[in-house]
């Protein structure tokens, strides 16, 4: 089973390798729970190319090879290198679940769809000489069926962080999702039991760090409260042998309950899709959510539960004209969000926004294989209020102003000021490890000949120092986001340019109609961008 290497995406943090050691952010949950699926008299193995190359020449009866979108052109090539070698290849996971037609030809069979029900029966066709070329279902599976992952197959001394999986699906209805589209809108859950072992199952192979893959942790608000009390138990019982992080809805915050237990169970770090601060562009993508309160005092309340906030942020929506940029960038000062990864709007395949961009005819021709998806620029369509060139330089400049020194080192403080000094939950400990870590990263910013760095860590740690509610908590956060700025700044100045050559107070467009706007008119911009894409290749209209 093979997991090809991952582009470099804003998600990469190869920038990391030289503090943590480690080769990959997250193991490979998808691979685990499949060999987990797989009948006990296969002998299997994981590949995962992210950390170790692969062996072509291995002897196997079968080669199964799954994606990302990101990862379509490297399957693509893995498949082709073992079939000539003779091999049989199958193909699964997230993107030929989507989009099962990119992979149809590519190799010998494919599967789509949840892979508890389908897997096996895939298998049993195989060994039967009787296997169909394509197996698909929408249908959703029972979570209390699906197994323990393997990572006893996985090098784990390898990875930074561990992924576990407690739900799948989200009552939302956001209209540039795919998981509506893949997992339902009806989410569905393992048991608290199966969640706290496959926790245990993490520990025991070495999980320092565990993130759970759901798409909305607390889709199933009452389902969230009973597990996260047994994480609480199981963290107080067991000396906090791990940290969590989660993707979740920013109505987690109108729960103090949640937030309370999230906290004693040990999260540090939540993902909130807040995409937009503009209402008009929440309510049109139908994230009504995030339009019920005031998300400056939703986020305030997370932070002062001494767990940060990543934010999912998108430009490009019909509601957003040339000004979006800065607005954007003085949310994410407000808010005290170190890390977003906002990109460009993009209509994935079979989403509600892809259907009606299509039916508008706004569809771009593009190869789906050229696009990353987060922290990239890769609309796939054609803006309303904006032309595509002007997206595209405006999105250049917000990405390249945020994450230059100052820029950062605002949002971090605003962050850290708002951690309270509090004894309910254990952070990770001040071992040996940890401090090996924190000397790395200090000699990395200190003892460089690169004055900016220099004087970013040294007066960011110096305004930290100043604020009040003291605590171990504020400073191993510090570490540990001065740590992954290394990894951000490292993707933005290779894929975007050097932060600081784009300066805040100089925006690209400072009015609709101000300097630098570009002369096509409202609709040449339509008739430019077909001929501009049209070069790209053939790819779905």
């Amino acid at each position: 089973m093979v997991n090809p290497v991952f582009s470099a995406t804003i998600w990469s943090f190869e920038g990391l390798r030289p503090f943590t050691g480690t080769s990959f952010s997250t193991t490979p949950l998808g691979l685990a729970t499949v060999a987990a699926l797989t009948p006990k008299h296969w002998e299997v193995q994981i590949a995962d190319e992210n950390v170790e190359p692969i062996d072509f020449d291995i002897q196997a009866d079968l080669i199964g090879i799954t994606a990302f979108n990101v990862q379509y052109q490297r399957s693509l090539a893995i498949a082709a290198e073992f079939k000539k070698r003779g091999k049989i290849v199958v193909f699964g996971g997230p993107y030929c679940s989507l989009f099962p037609e990119a992979f149809e030809g590519k190799g010998d069979y494919r599967i789509s769809g949840e892979a508890e029900h389908l897997w096996p029966e895939f298998l049993s066709d195989f060994e039967k000489g009787t296997a169909r070329e394509l197996y698909h279902s929408d249908a959703k599976v029972n979570l209390e069926i699906s197994p323990l992952p393997r990572y006893d197959l996985i090098r784990q001394d390898r990875y930074n962080t561990f992924c576990l999986q407690t739900s799948r699906g989200c009552p939302f209805q956001c209209e540039f999702c795919d998981i509506i589209v893949t997992d339902g809108r009806v989410p569905r859950t393992k048991t608290v039991e199966q969640v706290l072992a496959e926790v245990e199952h993490c520990v025991k192979h070495g999980a320092h760090d565990i993130v759970f893959g759901d798409a909305n942790f607390i889709g199933n608000i009452p389902q969230a409260r009973k597990l996260l009390k047994a994480l609480v138990e199981y963290s107080q019982k067991n000396n906090y042998p791990v940290e969590f992080s989660c993707e979740l809805t920013i109505n987690v915050a109108h729960h103090p309950d949640l937030l309370d237990l999230l906290q004693a169970a040990n999260f540090y770090t939540v993902f909130v899709g807040i995409e937009s601060p503009r209402r008009d562009s929440l309510v049109e993508t139908k994230k009504l959510q995030n339009t019920r309160n005031s998300m400056l005092e939703d986020i305030e309340k997370i932070h002062t539960h001494n767990i940060s906030v990543c934010a999912g942020m998108i430009v490009g929506f019909d509601s957003d004209d040339r000004l979006i940029f800065t607005e954007q960038f003085n949310y994410l000062k407000e808010l005290g969000i170190p890390f977003t990864t906002c990109g460009t709007l993009l209509a994935l395949p079979n989403t509600p926004l892809l259907k009606r961009l299509e039916s508008e005819g706004r569809l771009l021709d593009f190869e789906w294989a050229d696009l990353n998806g987060h922290g990239s620029a890769d609309c796939n369509f054609i803006p309303k209020k904006m032309t595509l060139e002007e997206l595209n330089k405006g999105y250049n400049w917000l990405v390249r102003c945020l994450y230059r020194y100052d820029s950062y080192a605002d949002r971090l403080v605003t962050l850290l000021d708002r951690f309270q000094a509090t004894a309910k939950a254990k952070k990770t400990k001040l071992n040996l490890k940890f401090i090996i870590l924190s000397l790395k990263i200090v000699i990395y910013y200190l003892f460089t000949g690169d004055g900016r760095r220099y004087e970013f860590f040294s007066k960011t740690f110096s305004r930290i120092a100043r604020q009040k509610n003291a605590s171990s908590a504020k400073w191993i956060e510090f570490f540990r986001w001065m740590a992954l700025y290394r990894a951000f700044r490292k993707y933005v100045e290779e894929k975007f340019g050097v932060p600081e050559a784009m300066r805040p107070d100089q925006p690209p467009y400072v009015s609709l109609s101000g300097e630098g706007v570009s002369t096509l008119s409202c609709t040449e911009p339509f008739i430019a961008a077909r001929e501009i894409h049209r070069t790209k290749g053939t790819g779905r209209p």
